[in-house]
């Protein structure tokens, strides 16, 4: 049986740039969002995207912050 860790993020050391409308995911994982966490909201419907634009997704900001208001955790 394999267990699972816990982990959280601290919204205060994201660095996204907030004033933004769209981010792409790569961007978001490059600021300091950990790719489990940005799939963990995907499977559960907290974020949902935006657009799709050269083979990249992106999602509006607002909704990430969103996001990482109801749920700022993830299983590693």
């Amino acid at each position: 049986m394999r267990e699972e860790k816990c982990c959280y993020v601290n919204p205060e050391k994201v660095s996204l740039d907030w004033e933004c409308l769209v981010v792409s995911r790569r961007d978001m994982i490059l600021d300091g969002l950990p790719i489990e966490l940005i799939n963990a909201w995907m499977n559960r419907h907290l974020l949902e995207p935006f657009s799709i634009r050269n083979n990249e997704i992106n999602f509006k900001t607002q909704d990430i912050r969103h996001a990482l208001e109801v749920q700022n955790w993830y299983y590693e």
